[in-house]
């Protein structure tokens, strides 16, 4: 999939290359294509739930989005679900969940980045991440020119301003209390 994309993955191709009975072993290259979804989603939801609970969430869910590994075969399972039913249902699942999750930490968090909530919502800050995240890994993987490396420095230092804003919040806030 990752070589020649998903539409050319078929049952020969994967019982050929894997070794394996895909019938036997999965019922349909739909429930191949399914199976390998979640199994990434799974590992991938994990890991944003360790970035988002870091001690820099906001520097460290930008790593975990912005990491090409695994965006290339996000990409294409994305794709092929636009046109497999089962597929698309498990996908906007994950999107639903993800973005969830997204939007509940930054709301418990975007206060102490002197945020303003009313202003920048944590609907559109995830959005905002998520999506240049995704332009920018895209861009690399297909190796265009964009300004993919700009944009990708611009977010490294509003993200360095913000985590030391939050940094220095925490630490008048411990002074205060303690």
């Amino acid at each position: 999939m990752l070589r020649d994309g998903y539409a050319a993955v078929t049952s020969r191709r994967v019982e050929a290359e894997a070794g394996i009975k895909l019938h036997y072993h999965f019922g349909t290259l739909d429930d191949l294509f399914v199976a390998v979804f979640r199994r990434r989603a799974e590992r991938n939801v994990e890991r944003m739930r360790d970035a988002l609970s870091s001690a820099e969430p906001l520097r460290a869910w930008w790593q975990l989005a912005s990491d090409p590994r695994g965006t290339a075969l996000l990409v294409e399972l994305t794709a092929a679900a636009n046109h497999r039913a089962a597929l698309q249902a498990e996908v906007a699942e994950l999107a639903r969940d993800v973005r969830r999750l997204e939007r509940e930490t930054l709301a418990s968090i975007l206060d102490g980045y002197g945020i303003d909530q009313n202003e920048f919502p944590p609907a559109l800050v995830a959005a905002a991440v998520q999506g240049l995240a995704l332009v920018v890994v895209q861009d690399q993987v297909r190796g265009f020119d964009t300004g993919h490396d700009e944009a990708s420095a611009a977010m490294q230092r509003l993200l360095e301003r913000l985590e030391r804003r939050r940094a220095r919040t925490e630490s008048t806030t411990e002074a205060a209390i303690g």
